[in-house]
């Protein structure tokens, strides 16, 4: 079995991904939910418009026609009750995705902090490297110097 290595690359972009999908979501609910919300509004407008029917037609108007009115405006209650179940059903799951979305981003900033945190003892590792080369280089050069027998100035 081959042997894989570990690469914070690879988490993060599985993180990114994840996130990305979550922000889709939550974009789509968002929109689905401001939908609802203005149907519920729509709504209400029509039986403010019911209503205001009824107060031009007092008087006016057959009893029939009111009564069919009266059953229009229970029936516009009805759905408007239904729809605000569906808003409220809305504000649930973007909750629930609003939570997935900064549990993503929190999962994604750990996999950052991480790849900063081993870049850094990457560049101070090579530092330390470097600066052992160095030494070697200057002892080297000076173990030259005293098999010569020259001095620099």
């Amino acid at each position: 079995m081959a042997e894989r290595t570990f690469s914070l690359e690879a988490v993060l972009a599985l993180r990114e991904a994840e996130l990305e999908a979550v922000e889709r979501d939550l974009a789509n609910i968002g929109r689905e939910r401001a939908r609802e919300q203005e149907k519920t509004r729509e709504m209400r407008r029509r039986k403010a418009a019911g209503i205001a029917s009824i107060e031009d037609a007092t008087g006016k108007r057959e009893a029939g026609f009111l009564v069919a009115l009266y059953g229009w405006l229970e029936h516009m209650e009805l759905r408007i009750r239904e729809q605000e179940q569906k808003e409220r059903l809305m504000d649930g799951e973007l909750e629930r995705v609003r939570g997935l979305w900064k549990k993503a981003r929190m999962e994604k900033e750990k996999v950052l902090i991480l790849r900063e945190r081993f870049r850094g003892e990457e560049r101070r590792r090579a530092l330390r490297t470097e600066e052992r080369s160095l030494e070697i280089w200057i002892e080297a050069r000076e173990a030259n110097r005293k098999l010569s027998g020259r001095r620099d100035p």
